[in-house]
């Protein structure tokens, strides 16, 4: 296993949104335990890694995934980074889309995730991620986020999405640029980092539900599960390997599962309908985006 040079530091956040009939889940929290075990794995301080859940914050107001207390944690994951640091931040829960109102997004619109005092207190904005964890990286500083949510895939606003071959064969890819064309070097330059980078790996597309399995299975996001086992399985891979390996194990849970459809919402969600054969929408597909383009074929996935 690779060895990074700096510090270490994450934060974990499942929310599980208990009382909310409509909305609760099941295995957000289990998500959590489950990354912080992995990240002990790659030698993550246990001090290093802030986790927020509705059980934690029972006993302790600081440590439950509201609003006030993600964005507090978002800032103290990027603050004081320098070069060689690895810093990953991990969501499960929520993900709700809402019309772009900056004019930033190539689909006309903004992704948002949802804290568990979104009612209240607002959902947060990928513009809002962006300005708390991206912008801020300095020089050789690497950030991952695994944002295990519905419209997931362009969570963080990174400028590029890797776009695989559609039958998830993924022996071919591009980079495609997500910003849109009307904005201007400056705007586009202030989405990226200052001098870091920023790869997120997400549970869907952007017009995409991301699925728990059904009660059947063992409990957690189908992403999140994918992710873990998918690292767990070999001591290297590259990023390339990574989302091979992902997508193919989110498909076959999905099959397994009486509840694995994948809704497909939204404006794109109404032309995708038009455009594709209902199977290409019946499953959800693990992201890749980044700040700067790289071979993600060659690049080792390290965290």
């Amino acid at each position: 296993m690779a060895v990074v040079s700096g510090r270490k530091r994450a934060l974990l956040v499942g929310v599980s949104y208990k009382g909310d009939t409509s909305r609760e889940l099941t295995g957000a929290a289990e998500d959590v335990k489950d990354m912080n075990s992995l990240l002990k794995k790659f030698l993550f301080p246990e001090g290093s890694i802030h986790m927020l859940t509705e059980e934690l914050g029972a006993k302790d107001p600081l440590k439950a995934p509201t609003r006030e207390n993600i964005m507090k944690e978002m800032r103290w994951l990027v603050e004081g980074c320098r070069a060689g640091d690895s810093l990953v931040f991990h969501f499960s829960g929520h993900g709700r889309q809402r019309k772009d109102d900056n004019g930033d997004e190539v689909d006309g619109r903004d992704e948002e995730l949802c804290p568990v005092d979104y009612k209240e207190s607002g959902n947060i904005l990928d513009d809002d991620i962006n300005d708390a964890i991206v912008k801020p990286l300095t020089q050789g500083v690497k950030l991952h986020a695994i944002i295990d949510t519905c419209h997931s895939g362009t969570m963080l606003d990174l400028p590029y999405l890797c776009r695989f071959n559609r039958m998830g064969l993924c022996s071919r890819y591009k980079w495609v640029g997500q910003t849109r064309w009307r904005l201007s070097p400056k705007k586009e330059r202030a989405m990226v980092p200052v001098g870091g980078h920023a790869i997120s790996i997400s549970g869907c597309k952007d017009y995409q539900n991301s699925l728990e399995p059904d009660n059947t299975q063992a409990g957690g996001g189908v992403m999140t599960r994918s992710f873990l086992e998918a690292v767990g399985s070999r001591r290297t891979m590259t990023y390339g390997e990574l989302l091979d390996s992902m997508r193919a194990k989110v498909h076959h849970r999905l099959q397994q599962s009486s509840s694995g459809k994948c809704l497909v919402t939204g404006c794109l969600g109404s032309l995708a309908a038009k455009c594709l054969p209902c199977c290409f929408l019946s499953v959800q597909e693990p992201q890749l985006c980044s700040s700067e383009e790289f071979n993600v074929y060659e690049e080792q996935f390290i965290l």
